[in-house]
């Protein structure tokens, strides 16, 4: 018990230190929206605004005929995603879980995610270390694992009806 008094203090301290000594965050750091917007006319894809922090861009795929991926800012963070399935749709199977969980394994960047209205493809970048070069990244990143997924998960989503 007597070394638990002596300890305390000594950690109470680092983690103050540690708290006083962290820097400060830099002014202009944090992209905006127009920061965004102006990337995109940058990364000479097309795209379209679809809401208030919100764009979209078109991809063509070997698999998908049209793929539309979208961006928002959430956070401090680009958030882009492509939908595979109004989650209505998909039908919750292990062997599409188990698929869901392969996948994620052999894409490095992107992630399959299912919320309460649509499967999905994920991939979040932050806005602070964003230029041209990582916009362009991001968006073929998305949209290249949306097509190679989509034949992979089709089997387990029915027509929209």
């Amino acid at each position: 018990m007597v070394h638990c008094n002596r300890l305390l203090p000594a950690l109470l301290t680092i983690v103050l230190v540690a708290g006083a000594v962290t820097p400060a965050p830099v002014e202009g750091a944090t992209k905006t929206a127009a920061d965004v917007v102006m990337l995109l006319e940058k990364s000479g894809h097309e795209y379209s605004k679809v809401d208030d922090n919100v764009w979209k861009v078109m991809f063509a795929g070997k698999n998908m005929k049209s793929i539309p991926v979208h961006l928002t800012i959430a956070g401090g963070v680009l958030v882009t995603l492509a939908k595979l399935a109004d989650r209505k749709n998909v039908k919750m199977d292990p062997a599409l879980l188990t698929k869901m969980l392969e996948l994620n394994n052999d894409f490095d960047y992107v992630k399959l995610a299912l919320n309460d209205t649509m499967l999905y493809i994920r991939m979040d970048a932050p806005l602070r270390l964003l230029d041209v070069d990582e916009l362009n990244h991001v968006l073929e990143q998305v949209s290249a694992a949306a097509d190679e997924a989509y034949p992979q998960i089709s089997p387990y989503v029915e027509a929209a009806k």
